[in-house]
């Protein structure tokens, strides 16, 4: 079970449908990224995990959507086709490595490739790509990939932080999260590493362990504008920060 997304993904929707941080919203992220593509058809979602965001958009748009989902794990696609059969096209790949895309009017990352975090002293970007190369070049095959002037929205999240809950069914949720080595913190522009688990009667059933980097807001916006997305605004309820492709 050590390390294990796919031990770890067969709780995925039991996890986020329970109360994790703030992803008992989304429905309220669906119905702001609905309102924020506005007549825009053709979106890309990166990072579709098991598609709970692409099922609400789907019914909140009455299926006028067409979306791609892309995600790097087999067991989250898998769950996502389940979920979502025919209604999205679903591709399995790493966007860092993804060229030849077609052109999409839109694209979003709600708990994917990248997300902001929040906390008291303001937000940060956070990436699984623990690599700055390895980030202009996803950027770039994202903002290659969509319209000019198309909008690439990024869910705002809480902080990431070390604590439990109870799931349904005796299984216990509990995350541990550090920085590594010397650092003091994602809104620093840190790495942390982020252990999740899954237990029931106190032995561990599934765990995986999480590695992010984070870049402070203003180098945030630095990078995607050289990569092709400058910052717009961010949306009135605070969950989404837009930006435009130049």
């Amino acid at each position: 079970m050590a390390n294990s997304y796919s031990a770890l993904s067969q709780y995925y929707d039991l996890i986020v449908t329970s109360g994790y941080y703030d992803y008992g919203a989304y429905d309220a992220y669906a119905r702001t990224l609905l309102a924020q593509l506005g007549d825009r058809r053709e979106v890309l979602e990166i990072g579709v995990g098991s598609g709970l965001v692409c099922e609400r958009l789907l019914e909140l748009s009455g299926a006028a959507l067409r979306i791609t989902g892309i995600d790097h794990a087999e067991s989250t696609i898998a769950q996502a086709r389940a979920r979502l059969g025919h209604r999205v096209q679903l591709i399995r790949h790493d966007i860092a490595e993804l060229t030849g895309l077609p052109a999409f009017d839109a694209a979003y990352s709600v708990a994917g490739v990248w997300y902001e975090a929040e906390d008291a002293t303001g937000t940060a970007l956070c990436s699984h790509l623990l690599e700055e190369s390895d980030d202009i070049r996803a950027l770039k095959n994202l903002a290659a990939a969509v319209r000019p002037g198309g909008p690439l929205l990024l869910a705002v999240h809480q902080g990431h932080r070390t604590y439990q809950r109870p799931l349904p069914g005796g299984l216990v949720y509990a995350q541990e999260v550090r920085t590594e080595g010397r650092t003091k913190g994602y809104m620093t522009g840190d790495r942390y590493v982020q252990d999740c688990f899954v237990r029931r009667a106190g032995e561990v059933v599934a765990h995986q362990r999480r590695r992010f980097r984070a870049y402070p807001q203003e180098r945030a916006d630095q990078l995607l504008a050289e990569c092709g997305f400058h910052f717009d605004a961010a949306t009135g309820d605070g969950l989404l920060r837009q930006y435009l492709r130049t």
